[in-house]
């Protein structure tokens, strides 16, 4: 049985890391063939999408996701409908205020229509794969993850690797056409099974208004960790070239292969069961899990990063290396923290949450901008890791207060 859920996660892994992977391989590739300017508008576009999924759907799903599990299974598809419903209504409202503040920024500007269609799609791509994790169809998430960016991956890279000429937008049309077909295998699946249901749906304003409430302070709380994660890009931006965004965006992609490693290996198989038993005694082997896969990839990616650096043959990127351990000890402390964060979660502790948030998020800015300053490239990465220890140690900290010293009985503080 251990062999077979062994192999399980094996090629659930294989298949995660294989396209997000060959989408970290192309960022990659593309810094050795666009000139600084496209990559630099590469890298904030980016950016910019990765910040705009978060906006569009309100973090609705913290919502949803928790009230569907720990609900009736005859009423997930009802949930699941009204949530679609949601989002379709938040894509309107961005179109707006899209169209009005962001399409004349000068890195989009001559791509506006693209990268707003890339910023929907990969939103509701986000949220099938949620909603897939959550109901345990994991192989088919990752997937679709799998076919949607590995398949755009591998048809830039043909025209890279044929010398064809191959310009960014058509790079973005590449980008939106896989995310696009993902989408419409996973609905049409999900209509034709669920087809009598769906018809049946009437939407419920209340149940939306109240999941808008509680995803108010989880929204607040994602955007808060975006900007700890993203905005550090923008401040170099500003503050110095467009060398130092390349190398800054160059590490923090790599570093963050930490974080979808451990989604991938272990979140999305142990959470699940996690929130719906609200079972906090099984959090100490969630942290075991949680550490034990960090050593591995913090190991992995210590072998590989000097084959990588000595591959892509800028000196500058070989020069500040050392800003690479900075970002990636700040984000092994954010993926350690993911213990505590998930026990807050399941507590329905969502105003400690938005808390920790409110001051790391406040805290990182005002470093990142401070530093980077005073210390340029090096400042902003000092930056990110100063915030990611404040992280692990304010949800620690959140963790004894709200739940031990009010539960005493549950689970022992030294056993956690």
């Amino acid at each position: 049985m251990n062999i077979k859920i062994s192999i399980y996660k094996l090629v659930n892994l294989a298949l995660r890391v294989g396209g997000m992977g060959m989408k970290f391989l192309l960022i990659i590739i593309l810094s050795k063939f666009f000139s600084v300017g496209d990559y630099r508008n590469f890298t904030l576009i980016i950016t910019f999408i990765t910040l705009s999924i978060y906006v569009l759907g309100l973090d609705f799903y913290n919502f949803s996701i928790r009230d569907i599990l720990n609900g009736e299974e005859n009423l997930y598809t009802h949930k699941v409908v009204q949530t679609f419903f949601l989002y379709l209504s938040g894509y309107l409202i961005f179109g707006i205020i899209y169209y009005l503040f962001f399409n004349s920024l000068d890195f989009i500007k001559q791509y506006a229509l693209i990268v707003f269609l890339i910023a929907v799609t990969e939103h509701f791509a986000q949220e099938l794969y949620r909603l897939l994790i959550a109901f345990g169809k994991v192989l088919l998430a990752n997937s679709m993850i799998f076919f949607r960016l590995f398949g755009w991956g591998i048809y830039v890279l043909f025209f890279l690797y044929t010398k064809k000429q191959i310009s960014l937008n058509h790079i973005l049309i590449a980008w939106f056409t896989f995310n696009f077909i993902s989408i419409l295998v996973i609905l049409s699946f999900f209509a034709i099974k669920k087809y009598p249901q769906i018809i049946s749906v009437k939407i419920e304003r209340y149940w939306i208004i109240d999941g808008l409430k509680v995803s108010s302070i989880f929204f607040i709380g994602t955007v808060l960790l975006k900007i700890i994660e993203y905005a550090n890009r923008f401040v170099i931006d500003y503050f110095l070239d467009d060398i130092y965004v390349g190398i800054y965006g160059f590490y923090t992609t790599i570093a963050l292969i930490v974080t979808i490693y451990i989604n991938t290996i272990v979140i999305s198989f142990e959470l699940p069961q996690l929130i719906k038993n609200k079972d906090i005694s099984a959090f100490p082997n969630f942290r075991k899990s949680i550490i034990k896969q960090l050593f591995i990839i913090v190991i992995i990616l210590m072998i590989v990063i000097f084959p990588l650096i000595h591959w892509q043959g800028h000196e500058q990127y070989k020069e500040y290396f050392p800003i690479f351990i900075l970002i990636l000890a700040g984000i092994v402390f954010m993926n350690l923290s993911l213990v505590e964060h998930y026990l807050l979660y399941i507590e329905h502790k969502d105003k400690r949450i938005l808390y920790i948030m409110v001051i790391t998020g406040a805290f990182s800015l005002f470093s990142a901008v401070l530093l980077t300053y005073l210390m340029g490239i090096y400042g902003t990465s000092i930056s990110f890791l100063l915030t990611g220890m404040l992280m692990f140690i304010l949800r620690k900290h959140e963790v004894k207060k709200e739940i031990f010293y009010n539960k005493k009985n549950i689970l022992p503080q030294n056993k956690l």
